[in-house]
């Protein structure tokens, strides 16, 4: 058993020292939300995002033959499930209303958006080249990301009664990113690049309710956080430098 583990170790020390190239990256795929994120019921704590996609720009320098430097800069957009959101942001209001509840007749306009995040991430990057044209690719990598949640804007009216809400602008937190994958050469200087990546940045915004009439008391103002996590599966192509 240790034998065999001693020849496995040997090869795969043997494959990176094929020698390491530095490269850089465009890519695009599929954004999978998550936990959270993907949720609904709860203004507070559900993001309500469907599948949507990212584009992404990788870079990987390697001062040595199998440890460098990673370096990401990516778009993602996830489109908001929203009949339940609506739904969610009627049921929170009606409590504090005159009337017992929003009838069937009444005209609902739904600004309907998407989440977006831009992400710029730096870290370690690990790559072994483990034939002549295939290298295997792991990373961990953290930084800024920028979140803005959908145009959630709702307006409903009937009989004389309207409600109006909106939700606040963006946020800045700390996120990472975490994931491998593998660049199959094409010739020497362009590779075939396929990736999965897991994503996480928190989300802090508010709900805001305001332009009322036939309510009895003011809708206090709604705290949103949550973890904005995705699973990201990319296709593309990397250039060797």
């Amino acid at each position: 058993m240790m034998r065999k583990f001693v020849w496995v170790l040997v090869l795969f020390l043997s494959a990176s020292m094929y020698g390491q190239q530095n490269f850089a990256s465009l890519s695009f795929g599929a954004a999978l939300p998550q936990g959270g994120y993907s949720e609904t019921g709860d203004l507070s704590s559900s993001g309500y995002a469907k599948t949507g996609g990212a584009i992404k720009f990788d870079a990987g320098y390697f001062p040595t033959s199998y440890l460098g430097i990673g370096g990401s800069f990516s778009f993602g957009s996830n489109y908001a499930i929203s009949d339940s959101l609506m739904q969610d942001m009627i049921d929170y209001v009606e409590p504090y209303a005159d009337f017992e509840e929003i009838p069937d007749y009444a005209e609902k306009l739904y600004g309907k958006g998407f989440w977006n995040n831009i992400s710029l991430y730096l870290g370690p990057h690990f790559s072994a080249r483990l034939t002549q044209k295939i290298y295997f690719d792991l990373r961990l990598l953290g930084g800024v990301t920028i979140l803005r949640p959908p145009d959630q804007e709702l307006l409903i009216s009937w009989d004389g009664n309207e409600i109006h809400s909106v939700v606040s602008g963006s946020s800045v937190s700390f996120g990472f990113t975490t994931g491998g994958g593998f660049r199959f050469k094409l010739n020497e200087n362009l590779a075939l690049k396929l990736g999965v990546d897991f994503s996480q940045a928190r989300a802090q915004f508010e709900y805001k309710f305001d332009l009322f009439e036939g309510l009895a008391t003011d809708v206090p103002p709604l705290q949103a956080d949550f973890y904005v996590r995705t699973v990201d599966i990319m296709v593309g192509l990397a250039y060797a430098f």
